[in-house]
């Protein structure tokens, strides 16, 4: 997580030097005491850096951060199910429509995204992603490209629709 944010921050760096720390300790962890949310399985560990190698950018961070959110999809669809997390195998695949934009394969993105829009409900940290991806959707060069503009209108449509509609007691 703090490589994360130290990405966000613009510091790539620090972010890269966190990432190699976080992989040398899991190397030498035990199996994790506590279970739930207070684990930290190696699937998490594989999306977290898929999004930070995204985020510090450049063609070779991009292939890393390929590899890593191939990694998270597949210990998250082979793991155990208490240890699978939608939120986080949906940032893994729209960490990989995100890969595919960046390399200028629009209908790659598409295809990634499926995987996305064919679940239900999102994060706010999800919805937020998908509408940043929205919003380089329709910058240039993308911006004329019908594909494009078909997935800008696809994220519109699922980022506006209350996730918990169904229950009422829930703030909106």
């Amino acid at each position: 997580m703090e490589a994360r944010a130290r990405a966000a921050e613009g510091d790539d760096h620090s972010a890269l030097r966190i990432l190699a720390l976080a992989h040398e300790a899991r190397g030498a962890a035990g199996p994790d005491e506590l279970p739930g949310v207070f684990s930290f399985p190696e699937a998490k560990q594989w999306a977290y850096a898929g999004t930070t190698l995204l985020a510090v950018g450049g063609d070779e961070q991009i292939r890393h951060a390929i590899s890593a959110s191939n990694r998270a999809v597949e210990l998250y669809r082979a793991g155990p199910e208490g240890d699978r997390s939608p939120g986080d195998l949906q940032a893994a695949h729209l960490d990989l429509a995100t890969a595919c934009l960046a390399g200028g394969d629009v209908e790659g993105t598409g295809a990634k995204l499926s995987d996305v829009f064919g679940t239900e409900g999102y994060t706010a940290s999800i919805t937020i992603r998908l509408r940043n991806l929205a919003a380089l959707l329709g910058s240039e060069p993308y911006r004329g490209a019908q594909s494009a503009v078909d997935l800008r209108a696809h994220i519109h449509e699922v980022t506006v629709r209350p996730a918990l509609a169904s229950n009422p007691t829930e703030p909106r």
